[in-house]
């Protein structure tokens, strides 16, 4: 079967990349085969094997020419029956990271365009010793589980738990990063590729990787908390904005930390001239020389950026041997309400630490499944997932962008985050690394090289959809898996941001542009199509699966905060219902989402809970 479906890879793969030489081809087939072994839901691959197994078979060619296999696989994005469009969805998704990543790290796609490239590099291991006991075991190292670590570390014995690993301090390449400084090789996706899921992991989890982008809890968002509680003034209170004061102060949030890099100038002068405002990003670094970061996402440690590890747990701060990277929370024991050891694995190795409190900040992706994996109960646990979607467009200019360069994102617009019922969207610039690029934008029917060389010119920009919609674990070992479906009214919003980002390209004086849709929807100025008929092509999407390309960098809600426990999984401490020494301090507490970037609104909330221990 193998052979087989290796047999159907190179066909469908030299047909949507035919400048690809044969080298080039096989380096894509490789991580190919590496996504086929360790995409975490393996019903969606077996579907795809199945479908590749049947294509090789010789008759296939009387139904699809060999020339004709882009148009095919585009009708199967287009198709009006869901699996047929899941299937050309997920094979150019995973045919355009194929392109972009590469297990010696260099993409195939890199010598066709001018992008730096950089070799694969190495993380050394630490030698830990894990302890027998701990009064406090802080899980996860990232926004929430730095900032608990701190507070906690003045009056117990701390430990922080990390399953991943220290930065390396290289500049790395996309799939270095990727493999290592974030969860699942950042290519889990829910059920059936509706969203990306793209969560931080090692040591400062998220803040190290993340795009430094720092934006305040707004009041509206704190006040919904508040209804969504039955409290008065708890989140939306000066104590909670003292907390985040507190937290801005420590990171030296600041717009002096930032300008808008040559890849957004575009989408300045663009929203302008669309009749949206637009602000200069606040940033978390220690100054405003840290301009060219593009690559600190992909796991550099760049010292200039503030991640927890920086601030929050550094050695000046804390006891660097009770930082135990490279362990994996299992589960928790629980006895008669109360946890009594954690579960770690580490280098092959099962330990059991006696605990007296646990702190869990492993993420919303995460905290829930240690607590299922533990035996706990309630019916809100690993539900009420939030995502922030986000999908995109880009913009060819006759000028050079650069789109990876520069600050990861400068500029902002939150003209329409409350469009309506206090739900709406952000409009972002993007870092678009060929990672981010062709998978989202995989423009499969255009001449490939031409395509490929214009990389340079082309810009990107995101909407960041603040979403009703919700999903659920599946809970199924040892990979728990997720779902999640986007309700019609944040469809519609999320389409009305990209059509607010089209005319902003389009007055900004783009040549051509692009919708991370399935199929691409593409806008040519050399073409007969004016940009008010592509704009109604795009505004009749349905809000079917498989029509938009989502992805998702902020994971909230699974186990929310409310104090009555028939509604949320932890109380107005953030102490888990039921439990008496089990906290939680993540987002996957946020009573909805946070409807800006949340490391600024997790760390704050953080803040405002531990101090209560």
């Amino acid at each position: 079967m193998d052979k087989r479906i290796s047999k159907s890879f190179r066909v469908i793969f030299s047909s949507l990349y035919p400048n690809f030489n044969e080298e080039e081809a096989k380096n894509s087939e490789k991580y190919f085969n590496f996504i086929l072994a360790n995409f975490p839901d393996r019903s969606e691959i077996t579907l795809l094997k199945i479908v590749f197994f049947i294509f090789s078979f010789g008759i296939r060619k009387v139904f699809i020419k060999d020339k004709n296999i882009p148009k095919f696989v585009q009708n199967l994005q287009s198709s009006n029956l869901s699996l047929l469009r899941k299937l050309g969805s997920g094979m150019t998704a995973l045919f355009g990271l194929s392109t972009a990543r590469s297990l010696d790290g260099e993409g195939s796609v890199y010598k066709h365009l001018d992008y730096p490239i950089y070799k694969n590099t190495t993380i050394e291991k630490k030698d830990i010793s894990i302890p027998k006991s701990i009064e406090v075991a802080v899980i996860g190292s990232g926004s929430g589980g730095g900032v608990a670590a701190n507070i906690l570390n003045k009056k117990y014995e701390v430990g922080i738990f990390e399953k991943g690993s220290y930065g390396n301090g290289m500049t790395n390449n996309e799939t270095f990063g990727y493999h290592n400084f974030y969860d699942t090789n950042g290519i889990q996706q829910t059920r059936g590729y509706k969203v990306l899921l793209l969560a931080g992991m090692g040591i400062g989890g998220g803040t190290s990787v993340n795009w430094t982008t720092s934006l305040r809890t707004p009041n509206q968002i704190l006040n919904e908390w508040d209804t969504l509680t039955e409290q008065d003034n708890y989140f939306n209170s000066h104590e909670f904005k003292n907390s985040m004061d507190y937290v801005c102060k420590e990171l030296n949030v600041d717009i002096k930390n930032n300008r808008i890099p040559q890849k957004e100038a575009k989408l300045a002068e663009g929203l302008e001239l669309n009749n949206l405002s637009y602000k200069i990003i606040p940033r978390n670094t220690s100054n405003d020389e840290c301009t060219e970061s593009g690559f600190s996402t992909f796991g550099r440690y760049d010292e200039s950026i503030n991640s927890t590890n920086k601030i929050w747990f550094s050695e000046e701060r804390f006891e660097p041997n009770n930082v135990f990277s490279d362990t994996n929370i299992t589960s928790l024991d629980l006895s008669n309400g109360r946890a009594t050891h954690i579960n770690i694995e580490n280098n092959g190795t099962l330990h059991k630490v006696a605990v007296d409190k646990v702190i869990l900040a492993a993420g919303s992706l995460n905290t829930p499944k240690i607590l299922l994996d533990s035996g706990y109960k309630n019916k809100h646990l690993g539900r009420n997932l939030k995502l922030h979607p986000v999908s995109g467009v880009a913009g060819k200019f006759s000028e050079e962008q650069k789109p990876w360069a520069g600050t990861m994102q400068g500029i902002y617009s939150d003209d329409n985050l409350f469009l309506k019922d206090n739900y709406g969207y952000l409009l972002e610039g993007l870092p678009m690394h060929p990672s981010l690029f062709f998978p989202f934008f995989p423009n499969n029917l255009d001449n490939f090289n031409e395509f490929v060389k214009s990389y340079n010119n082309w810009s990107g920009s995101i909407v960041l959809t603040s979403d009703t919609s919700s999903g659920s674990i599946i809970n199924k070992n040892p990979q728990h898996l997720w779902d999640y479906n986007l309700n019609d009214f944040d469809h519609s919003n999320l389409i009305h941001g990209i059509v607010n980002l089209i005319k902003a390209n389009y007055l900004a004086g783009a040549e051509e542009i692009m919708v991370a849709s399935s199929p691409t929807m593409h806008w040519k100025k050399s073409s007969n199509e004016s940009i008010e008929e592509f704009i109604y092509k795009v505004e009749s999407i349905k809000n079917e699966p498989y029509r938009m390309l989502l992805g998702s960098a902020h994971q909230m809600g699974t186990a929310r905060i409310h104090p009555n426990p028939e509604h949320g999984v932890t109380g107005l401490d953030g102490k888990v219902h039921g439990l008496e020494n089990v906290y939680i301090a993540d987002g996957s507490t946020f009573p909805r989402c946070s409807g800006v970037n949340p490391m600024i609104t997790i760390q704050s909330l953080s803040h405002f809970l531990m101090s209560r221990i």
